[in-house]
């Protein structure tokens, strides 16, 4: 097939489809960081947890730091990526150890 034989992907939309669902309401719902937890079974951090020093910045090249209260990660990760360092992500000390 030729360039010039091709055809715009918006041609090929069925727009009735999207007639149908505009009457629908909404799918989507967002639920409370809480409640997705409690439905899911997984373990939230204590509060405590996130306001003791026991968390590290870590860029796919090294640990940047540790020690930190989560809220001190948090702005440690902002700083880090003003200057382009990629990876950032916030793990505990124990985990960052094992890098």
């Amino acid at each position: 097939m030729k360039i010039q034989e091709m055809r715009s992907g918006i041609l090929h939309l069925n727009l009735n489809k999207r007639v149908e669902n505009e009457g629908r309401e909404n799918i989507f719902e967002p639920k409370a960081a809480s409640a997705a937890l409690a439905e899911s079974n997984i373990r939230a951090a204590a509060d405590g947890e996130m306001d003791e020093p026991r968390w590290s910045v870590i860029s796919f090249s090294q640990r940047e730091a540790g020690g930190l209260t989560y809220d001190q990660a948090i702005v440690l990760i902002s700083e880090l990526d003003s200057y382009d360092i990629a990876g950032l992500c916030i793990v505990t000390d124990a985990a960052a150890a094992r890098l």
